[in-house]
């Protein structure tokens, strides 16, 4: 019988500044380890998208002149530990406590500012899991970067496929435990 699946949704707002925001997806509805049915979460994939505030591809600024490009960067993570704000670094996949990672590279091929990325390279994403990453864990931390080499703000959004599932009560504590 196949799982009953249900989307989580996340937003992150980046200013063109090169600083790291943060916001939090609540998983307390989702997440219970206090009870004698312990349940948890299961991801099976995340999808990412980069927009402006309305939804379009976001602009990058202009080149110097036709022909030379302006490239702006944007970074997306999911993980389900904090990470200090002042730390400059995004999380990486190689953090145990990080679930998904993804960046995006844009080039700006003209002289004025482009709505749209005219040449780009994505990194993992979208990302499907085989057997899905088990969160045990009240909340779940989003990450995001941009350039400020962006004309305007970007939205980084995701979209996540999941399931809940109970487990026994030892597993469920074990998981919270390496996930906090």
């Amino acid at each position: 019988m196949a799982k009953e699946t249900f989307f989580l949704r996340g937003q992150v707002t980046c200013p063109a500044s090169d600083n790291r925001m943060v916001t939090e997806i609540d998983l307390g509805a989702f997440v219970n380890l206090g009870t004698k049915s312990p349940q948890v979460l299961r991801i099976h994939s995340i999808q990412v998208a980069w927009t402006d505030t309305q939804g379009l591809p976001p602009t990058i600024d202009a080149a110097g002149s036709v022909g030379d490009g302006k490239s702006a960067y944007s970074c997306v993570a999911v993980t389900t530990k904090a990470s200090p704000l002042n730390s400059p670094a995004m999380p990486m996949l190689n953090d145990d406590e990080t679930v998904f990672t993804a960046a995006i590279v844009g080039t700006n091929l003209n002289d004025d500012d482009d709505q749209g990325i005219m040449t780009a390279s994505t990194d993992l994403a979208p990302q499907h899991l085989m057997n899905g990453y088990l969160v045990g864990v009240d909340r779940l931390y989003l990450y995001g970067i941009a350039d400020n080499a962006f004309a305007e703000t970007i939205e980084i959004s995701i979209c996540m496929e999941c399931s809940t599932e109970g487990v026994s009560k030892d597993s469920a504590i074990g998981l919270a435990l390496s996930q906090a």
